[in-house]
C-alpha cells in the first residue's frame, strides 16, 4: 500500500531504545512477548540479535510468567544486509525455515508458532543496532582499502608508499553518504513493514564544534545520543534513553526524548519503563485495517532514477551492450548470406532492397526493424533461386 485513509489504519509501535550498557534496553524489548494483537493474540516476536544472546537469559522468566516460547523466534546476526532480508521476510509473510545444528536449512521444514501455524511476526525487536553500524562501517573500510589497491597499482605505486596509501585507506564523504542511506532505508523498511518494532542502540557523548581562541575544537556537551545508525529517529514514532542513577542502580529509568503517539511526552522520566504502556494505542485502533508500506528509500531512489533516465533518453550499459550485441548478430547473418550470393542473385537482392529503400551497408544500419527487413529480404532471394 503507498495510500491510505489516515482514520482507517490500525496504529503500530514504532520505538528507539538507546542506553548504556545494562541499562534495561534488552529486558524493555522482552516485554513484546506480554503484548496483545488487535485479535487479542499474544504477540509473536521476530527477534534479530545483533548482541549475541542478549534475549536468552529473559527466557526462563518469561516462560515462567506464562509466555510460549515457540511465539519468539530468534536470529543471531551482526548483518544489516542479513536484518534488512529478515525483515523483508516478515513483511512479505514468507516462512522461515527451519535451521539444523549445522546451521542449513531443513527442506520443506518452517518455523511454526505456539499454535501450531506457521510463524508470522507481529513485531520486530532488531537488539543492537550499534553494532550493524560498526560492521558496515568496517565493511566499508575494508572496501576503501580495496579501492586504494586498485588506484595504487594504476598509479604504479609500490613498496613502503603503497602499503601506507592502501593501510591508512578510510572512509570517505561519499561513504558517509552510503552509510546515512543505509541507515535511514533500514528504519523506513521497518516503518513500513506494518508491524510493531523496537531497535535497541547504545549511547554516546555529544560532541559539537565549537569556535576556541580561534580554533575549531570539539566539546562535549553533556548529552547522551544514539551510538550508531544515523538519522534514525527522523522516521520513528517513539525514543526512549534509559539511563540508571548513580545513587539508585537498582532503578531503569527512561527519558522520553520523544512520542508521537502521545502516550508519554517529550522529557518526561518514567521508573522501570513498561513497553506495556503502549498497548493501548494498538486496541484503540484494533478495528481499523493493517497496512504496508510498499517502497522504501531504496525503490524511491530506483524510481527517481528511471524517470530520470527516462526524461534524457538514457540506455544503461547494460541495455546499450545488450542491443549492440543483437544488431551485430543482424548484420553478421546479412553479411554471411551476401556472401553467398551469386552476382545474378546479388543483383536480385540489391533491386529488392531499393524498392524498400534499404539500399545501404548493414553495417550503417541501427534500426533492428530495418536490419530483420534485410534479413528477411536475403532468406527469401536465395530460397527462390
Amino acid at each position: 500500500m503507498r495510500a491510505r485513509n489516515a482514520s482507517k489504519v490500525q496504529s503500530k509501535i514504532n520505538m528507539v531504545v538507546y542506553g548504556a550498557p545494562f541499562s534495561g534496553k534488552s529486558t524493555l524489548c522482552s516485554q513484546f512477548a506480554y503484548m496483545k494483537t488487535p485479535e487479542g493474540k499474544p504477540f509473536r516476536v521476530l527477534y534479530l540479535d545483533a548482541e549475541t544472546s542478549s534475549i536468552e537469559d529473559y527466557l526462563p522468566e518469561l516462560e515462567k510468567n506464562g509466555v510460549k516460547l515457540d511465539n519468539i523466534y530468534i536470529c543471531y546476526t551482526q548483518s544489516l544486509e542479513e536484518c534488512k532480508q529478515y525483515i523483508e521476510m516478515a513483511k512479505n509473510k514468507e516462512p522461515f525455515p527451519v535451521i539444523d545444528e549445522n546451521g542449513e536449512e531443513v527442506d520443506g521444514e518452517y518455523v511454526k508458532d505456539a499454535d501450531g501455524e506457521i510463524f508470522h511476526p507481529d513485531a520486530i525487536v532488531l537488539d543492537g543496532a550499534s553494532i550493524l553500524s560498526t560492521t558496515m562501517k568496517q565493511g566499508i573500510v575494508d572496501f576503501s582499502k580495496k579501492r586504494a589497491s586498485v588506484k595504487a597499482d594504476k598509479q604504479g605505486i609500490i613498496g613502503d608508499e603503497r602499503f601506507v596509501k592502501v593501510a591508512s585507506a578510510g572512509i570517505e564523504l561519499k561513504d558517509y553518504q552510503t552509510i546515512n542511506f543505509k541507515s535511514q532505508d533500514l528504519i523506513l523498511l521497518l516503518a513500513g513493514c506494518g508491524l510493531n518494532y523496537v531497535v535497541t542502540c547504545r549511547e554516546k557523548e555529544e560532541v559539537q564544534n565549537k569556535l576556541v581562541n580561534g580554533e575549531i575544537v570539539s566539546v562535549h556537551t553533556g548529552k547522551k545520543i544514539i551510538d550508531g545508525l544515523k538519522n534514525i529517529d527522523y522516521n520513528t514514532k517513539t525514543i526512549l534513553w534509559l539511563h540508571r542513577d548513580d545513587d539508585d542502580y537498582e532503578t531503569v529509568k527512561a527519558t522520553v526524548v520523544k512520542d508521537r503517539t502521545g502516550v508519554h511526552t517529550a522529557g518526561e522520566v518514567l521508573e522501570d519503563p513498561s513497553l506495556l504502556d503502549w498497548q493501548e494505542i494498538i486496541t484503540k485502533t484494533a478495528k481499523n485495517k493493517k497496512y504496508a508500506v510498499e517502497n522504501t528509500l531504496s525503490d524511491a531512489v530506483k524510481k527517481e532514477k528511471e524517470m530520470f533516465e527516462k526524461e534524457n533518453n538514457f540506455e544503461d550499459d547494460s541495455k546499450k551492450s545488450s542491443k549492440s550485441t543483437e544488431l551485430d548478430e543482424l548484420r553478421s547473418k546479412i553479411l554471411q548470406l551476401k556472401k553467398s550470393m551469386n552476382p545474378v542473385v546479388d543483383n536480385k537482392y540489391k533491386t529488392e532492397l531499393k524498392k524498400v529503400s534499404l539500399n545501404k551497408n548493414p553495417k550503417n544500419i541501427d534500426d533492428k526493424e530495418a536490419l530483420e527487413k534485410m534479413l528477411k529480404i536475403a532468406e527469401d532471394i536465395i530460397k527462390a533461386k
